[in-house]
């Protein structure tokens, strides 16, 4: 059961400065336990009066409950009381552009109280306060998101690390398998090219010669047709034995550069920190940084700072991309 929720709204010039302050103290807060952020929303205040959705120091993850409890739509969730409404009212009252940050918060020491009233049949008074209605709405939004996220963590948990063991083992076997055919073909090349130049290799037993090093597997299939057609005709023997190899050398380049690319996406998957590891579990679940700070007993600024440190080392710059990213590596199944 959640304790008592709180619904709470302040207006701020526009610009980032004063925001930062506003989340640093925040964060502050919810570092006491006392108090626990659910969402915030912001809005700006358009030059024709309208309220539209904005972002506070730029951070865009808040927004999901409250966007749906306000009338920015025009309208509201039953139960509320019309708390909404009123703070919803005064913000539209505000000069244009000033921003409105509404913040839900969910009082903690009060959990014990709230239990107590409802046992007794009592209840919160006060009109700042969210209706038990509303709470238990809430509550199960929650309840259910953080179920779904701890499914998903406690899965991921088990497969990070063997995810990494078995990419590292399978890039340095690709490239191993990559430089082995590159100098088997070059050699087959070569020899079949010199034995022809010295009349050792007669065009009877050319047929019979490629056929065998192709089924021990000295050759590749693209280098077997290029030899063949070389030794059709004496006068451009070299040239084509020439260009199969350096057809074989091209095609094997390639493979090892595309194994490199795969140990360098191994090394970006292996650098990822525990910590880091922790927070990027959560992130493609729709909990905000405020919720998944609470879930690791760290501050929301702490989380945020982890994310942002994470999506350097991917090399992306939003929550989503980081997903996609981690997924394209193995990190995240």
């Amino acid at each position: 059961m959640l304790g008592p929720l709180q619904l709470f709204a302040m207006s701020l010039p526009a610009g980032d400065s004063s925001a930062g302050r506003v989340l640093a103290e925040i964060d502050r807060l919810t570092t006491h336990h006392a108090v626990r952020i659910l969402d915030m929303l912001v809005v700006q205040k358009d030059a024709d009066g309208t309220l539209v959705e904005s972002s506070i120091g730029g951070d865009e993850d808040f927004g999901e409950l409250l966007s749906g409890m306000l009338p920015v739509s025009g309208a509201s969730r039953p139960g509320s009381g019309g708390v909404e409404e009123e703070l919803w009212a005064r913000a539209q009252a505000l000069p244009t552009g000033t921003a409105a940050v509404f913040v839900l918060l969910e009082h903690r020491w009060a959990r014990g109280i709230a239990i107590a009233l409802e046992q007794e049949g009592g209840a919160v008074l006060g009109s700042a306060l969210l209706t038990p209605e509303l709470g238990l709405v809430i509550g199960a939004e929650v309840a259910a998101m953080e179920d779904a996220s701890r499914s998903m963590a406690e899965a991921q948990a088990s497969e990070a690390a063997a995810r990494l063991t078995a990419i590292a083992a399978w890039a340095d076997t690709e490239q191993a398998v990559a430089e082995s055919t590159r100098i088997r073909s070059a050699a087959a090349a070569d020899v079949l090219r010199t034995l022809t130049e010295a009349g050792l290799l007669e065009a009877a037993a050319t047929d019979e010669a490629v056929e065998t090093l192709t089924r021990a597997g000295l050759i590749v299939a693209a280098a077997d047709q290029a030899v063949d057609r070389a030794l059709q005709a004496d006068a451009t023997a070299i040239a084509f034995a020439d260009r199969a190899a350096e057809e074989i050398i091209a095609e094997d380049a390639a493979a090892v550069a595309a194994a490199e690319a795969r140990k360098a996406d191994v090394r970006v998957a292996a650098s990822v920190t525990p910590a880091e590891l922790r927070v990027l579990r959560y992130l493609p679940t729709r909990l905000t940084f405020a919720l998944i700070a609470d879930k690791l007993g760290i501050s929301r600024g702490a989380a945020k700072s982890r994310a942002e440190r994470l999506y350097k080392r991917l090399g992306v710059h939003d929550r989503s991309a980081a997903v996609e990213r981690a997924r394209k590596l193995k990190v995240l199944p």
